[in-house]
């Protein structure tokens, strides 16, 4: 993680057309790992790593009003006075650094949970930005469980003496989820993703496990 966030000063070429940004690592859990990269004229890149909910690169534009606020945040939180790299007591934190740009030269600041204010305030507004363009960067994504936006979903009966929490871990070769009990009986919604297993596919599978009763897709 520490290697992650080496921080420089020196020159860049793109220097003079870059604003600043903004890159997160991983935690113990689920932490989104980004970078969000912000133009001077407002263009945003965006990449999401490990856990982000939107994989690989993509842009978007901010609005002028928005890109006059970030560079105004930028200035008031002057990272050129903090050494950097900030020593953190916070143990399962993900650590972000802020690099800024500015004549050619960069600095850059890493640091987690208990950074001065000014850092804080700076990262939440990049991370606001991005928010409000679409992108979630905020809580990072179980890689084991079908995606939100995909996911379907079909009704299991159990057998009465059968566990679900148990018996769905069988299963380990594709991404399922137990969305919640339906019934007094030991009925469930599984929720999964149609790009690993089709519903005909599943239902056959579920049907030949030990403790099934029944199996169809959910309304």
């Amino acid at each position: 993680m520490i290697s992650a966030f080496s921080c420089h000063t020196g020159k860049n070429t793109a220097g003079d057309a870059l604003l600043v940004e903004l890159r997160t690592s991983g935690c113990f859990g689920y932490c989104p790992v980004i970078r969000l990269t912000v133009q001077d004229d407002g263009r945003v890149e965006y990449e999401g790593q490990q856990f982000a909910e939107k994989q690989g690169r993509d842009s978007f534009q901010l609005t002028a009003e928005e890109a006059k606020r970030l560079r105004k945040q930028v200035r008031a939180a002057n990272l050129w006075q903090y050494p950097e790299r900030i020593e953190s007591q916070v143990v399962d934190a993900p650590w972000a650094t802020l690099t800024v740009f500015k004549d050619g030269k960069t600095w850059s600041v890493a640091g987690s949970a208990d950074r001065p204010e000014p850092l804080l305030e700076l990262e939440n507004a990049i991370k606001n930005i991005a928010e409000a363009h679409g992108f979630q960067v905020r809580m990072g994504v179980d890689p084991n469980v079908p995606p939100m936006g995909t996911r379907r979903e079909v009704v299991v009966t159990l057998r009465s003496d059968q566990n679900a929490g148990n018996w769905i871990m069988q299963f380990n070769d594709i991404r399922l989820l137990l969305i919640r009990r339906v019934s007094a009986e030991n009925k469930w919604i599984v929720a999964y993703d149609p790009a690993e297993i089709s519903a005909p596919d599943l239902i056959r599978r579920f049907e030949k496990t030990e403790g099934v009763l029944s199996v169809q897709k959910s309304n």
